[in-house]
């Protein structure tokens, strides 16, 4: 058995965008910068940004439109990622090789303080961790956003199911 699995945490590089494959599947794709600060031998502050493409599938995807939708999924918006991760090397429009980061997402959380969305809190969306939207603890806002409380409801999103990211035409 291998594993190749990501846990980050960064800040949306841009708004989620909604993609479908040639069968009809949807799925959400952003960037998410993850910076490490740090001082050099030398005393000098030093940081350093890695961008990582992320892409959801089902159920999971499907939150993260709503998500959007309501304003609280958005470029700048702090977030906890976890998934697959794989190194995809291509060729640019110059002629250089090139590489990126590609997670395929099975957790997500929105992270930061309940100013930081409509309806504030943080809640768990994704995989085996509490039983589906709204997780351990208590959905999205707190259990409630915009008067509905989600932190009730079943259902896992993961990506179980999916397709692959090849299949996917960007």
């Amino acid at each position: 058995m291998s594993l190749a699995k990501a846990i980050i945490i960064g800040n949306l590089g841009r708004d989620p965008e909604v993609r479908y494959t040639p069968s009809g599947a949807m799925n959400v794709s952003f960037s998410i910068a993850s910076n490490r600060r740090w001082r050099d031998s030398s005393g000098q502050d030093q940081e350093k940004t890695t961008w990582f493409r992320v892409t959801a599938w089902g159920r999971l995807a499907e939150t993260m439109v709503t998500l959007n939708e309501r304003g609280a999924l958005v470029k700048g918006r702090q977030v906890y990622v976890e998934g697959r991760i794989e190194l995809n090397e291509f060729t640019g429009n110059d002629g250089q090789q090139r590489a990126s980061l590609e997670v395929t997402a099975n957790e997500f959380q929105l992270l930061g303080n309940r100013g930081d969305a409509p309806g504030g809190g943080q809640g768990n969306y994704g995989g085996n961790q509490g039983g589906g939207f709204g997780g351990n603890q208590g959905g999205y806002g707190g259990g409630n956003y915009g008067g509905s409380n989600y932190g009730n409801q079943g259902g896992n999103f993961d990506d179980e199911g999916s397709e692959s990211l090849n299949d996917v035409p960007f």
